[in-house]
């Protein structure tokens, strides 16, 4: 088969350098992104295929004239500070894609079937306080300021509000990857979670990559976001001083209520008589949470100051990165990991939608990022219908 060259403009090459990591283009292949720049070579269609694939652009992008304008409107919502996404990987990218497909088909969905708007969408966005929105929110999930004492660590309070926001209609997906591509992991420190506002379809993504604490205040401050009807980008860079908004410091101070009451805090702050840091760290056991979680109250208790908060959470980040490095990485259970990636409410309407003929098989495959085997046997264990 005989070299095809093809002309692509340097504006759009530069444009998908922007886009990706030089590393994961490789020596090979940059070499020859240099030579087209210069105009000395002229690259053929199976280099920029090539490219496409290790870029993770889609190869269409590389024959437009000028460079595309990708219109995210989740990034208007990022954190002030957040360096990272101002300018943002294809991987946040294909994954905000990918959520509104679902978000949209979820809308569509619970409007044929008649649904109402969900009334917990906005439904404080005329509070500041930030009792009474935890009391609020409390109420609506049925979630009790001694939650820690009915839970034995913060993996179940996660599955426990995961289970009520369900019942309120938000749906929540997980994932620590793009779609099922386990080459493309999403980068905690790029995001952590984000919200997607809608009245009949709110969505919180959590990206699993991060520790089971972590996960449980990005999900709290997510529902905070839906509460309040704000889209988030939430990556929380742990900065309390600067660059963060007065709607995110709302939603942290909030999501940290949710998790320790300031009243049962202050009680058990001062029963404790050890130095600081063990009490944290016993404190953070008695809460099944986080020690950045309590020291994150206890700064805003007037109890540390910001050099200690700031070495509980190095420290903490620290603990986390060892654990990643020992642990076994053979994997669990795939279904369950499908089935903890997928909203149970999502599942069960998709269900529901092919048995009445609205929606095809293969729609539901793409959307669950699943196959015909694998669909049917998640859809079981998250009460779809058998088949």
């Amino acid at each position: 088969m005989p070299t095809v060259n093809v002309n692509i403009r340097p504006e759009i090459i530069n444009w998908a350098l922007s886009q990706t990591q030089e590393e994961k283009l490789g020596e090979k292949l940059m070499n020859n992104i240099r030579k087209w720049l210069n105009g000395t070579k002229t690259p053929t269609f199976n280099q920029i295929e090539d490219f496409s694939k290790k870029s993770n652009i889609p190869l269409g992008y590389f024959f437009l004239q000028t460079p595309p304008t990708e219109e995210i409107g989740l990034l208007e919502y990022r954190t002030v500070d957040s360096i990272q996404l101002a300018n943002p990987s294809r991987n946040l990218i294909d994954t905000v894609h990918e959520m509104e497909n679902i978000q949209d088909w979820m809308k569509a969905y619970r409007q044929e079937m008649g649904f109402d708007k969900l009334p917990v969408v906005g439904c404080v966005s005329d509070k500041f306080d930030v009792n009474q929105i935890a009391d609020r929110i409390r109420t609506d999930l049925n979630i009790s300021k001694n939650l820690h004492e009915n839970v034995q660590n913060s993996r179940e309070a996660f599955a426990y509000i995961r289970e009520q926001l369900e019942i309120c209609g938000v749906v929540v997906m997980m994932s620590g990857i793009v779609g099922k591509n386990t080459h493309r992991a999403l980068d905690v420190n790029e995001f952590r979670a984000f919200a997607m506002m809608d009245e009949w379809a709110p969505l919180i993504f959590i990206n699993t990559a991060d520790s089971n604490g972590a996960k449980l205040f990005s999900l709290l401050h997510e529902i905070v976001h839906i509460w309040l009807g704000k889209s988030d980008l939430f990556n929380d860079r742990q900065n309390r001083l600067t660059g963060v908004s007065d709607t995110e410091q709302l939603c942290n101070a909030v999501a940290g209520e949710l998790i320790v009451s300031k009243e049962i805090f202050l009680k058990k702050w001062s029963e404790h008589k050890t130095e600081v840091y063990t009490r944290i760290s016993d404190l953070a056991k008695y809460f099944r949470c986080g020690e950045i979680v309590i020291a994150r109250k206890a700064i805003d208790c007037g109890k540390i100051n910001q050099k200690s908060y700031d070495q509980v959470v190095q420290t903490a980040i620290e603990k986390y990165k060892q654990m990643k490095e020992n642990k076994d990485t053979s994997g669990g259970n795939y279904y369950n990991t499908m089935g903890s990636r997928l909203d149970g409410c999502f599942v069960r309407a998709l269900c529901e939608s092919i048995n009445m003929g609205r929606t095809t098989y293969t729609e539901a495959y793409h959307l669950t990022n699943t196959s015909r085997k694998t669909f049917s046997e998640i859809a079981q264990r998250l009460g779809g219908v058998e088949w």
